[in-house]
């Protein structure tokens, strides 16, 4: 099974509804984790992570082509359900904020 999968799983067994599952969801999972395919999850991290970093660790890792300018998506697909959830957590500075962060 594939990284994309198991996290896929994981957020149907918590109960998030299917648009909160997409392959995008799944993939910002991974990226706030620092898993990369076929990686060890003992190894997962919980840093604060910016959204441009998420962005290029799926485009690296998983061999993505998301655009910088699709921050708006992953915020409003992923990380605002995620948030809303208690899966992720932001650091309360202003999402226009250069120091904004999620973990």
């Amino acid at each position: 099974m594939s990284e994309i999968e198991n996290i896929r799983l994981i957020l149907d067994k918590i109960g998030l509804p299917k648009q909160q599952q997409s392959d995008l969801c799944c993939l910002v999972i991974l990226s706030m984790a620092g898993i990369k395919p076929n990686g060890v999850w003992r190894n997962a991290q919980n840093e604060w992570t910016r959204i441009h970093d998420i962005i290029a660790f799926t485009n690296h890792e998983y061999l993505k082509n998301y655009a910088e300018n699709s921050r708006e998506t992953f915020r409003k697909q992923a990380l605002h359900h995620f948030r809303t959830a208690a899966i992720v957590e932001d650091n309360n500075e202003a999402t226009n904020s250069p120091n904004y962060r999620y973990r």
